[in-house]
């Protein structure tokens, strides 16, 4: 009897399986996908940030939600941001052509190295903040941020 009970538990498990197979194969994915264009050349690589809130924005690494990198091809570089939860966002971007994983600027802070916000905001004076640059992400599907590389 108790061998009978396992393997209709066993059968019932198993004729599940395929459904719950198909249900994941279906679902959605959830990312940002960030892509970015007008790089002046392939070198070096892209540096994406991502805030989910204006504490640090836009430069303060320590305050970033996410942070990755990306090769550039053709002057189009994308970094993919998967699994993030619906909310507000702001991306930052810079083009680190030197590799080293610092945006350069010269001593009076003028940009040495391409960089870009969402929303394409073009800094006038001063960096734009994240009210200028959020984009709502409801958490559902792939979206997409393009961004065109700024160079001074």
């Amino acid at each position: 009897m108790r061998i009978k009970i396992q393997l209709i538990a066993f059968a019932a498990l198993m004729l599940m399986l395929p459904a719950a197979v198909r249900a994941q194969q279906t679902a959605k994915p959830s990312a940002i996908s960030v892509e970015v264009s007008g790089f002046r050349n392939d070198k070096g690589q892209l540096g994406c940030s991502l805030f989910n809130g204006p504490d640090g924005f836009p430069r303060d690494g320590s305050k970033v939600f996410r942070h990755m990198w990306a090769p550039i091809h053709g002057g189009r570089a994308q970094c993919v941001f998967p699994g993030v939860p619906a909310a507000d966002y702001a991306v930052t971007i810079f083009h680190d052509e030197n590799g080293n994983k610092k945006f350069d600027s010269n001593f009076v802070g003028y940009p040495l190295e391409g960089y870009g916000f969402s929303n394409n905001v073009k800094p006038m004076l001063k960096a734009p903040g994240f009210e200028e640059t959020k984009f709502h992400y409801d958490g559902a599907g792939v979206k997409q941020i393009p961004i065109t590389m700024i160079y001074r």
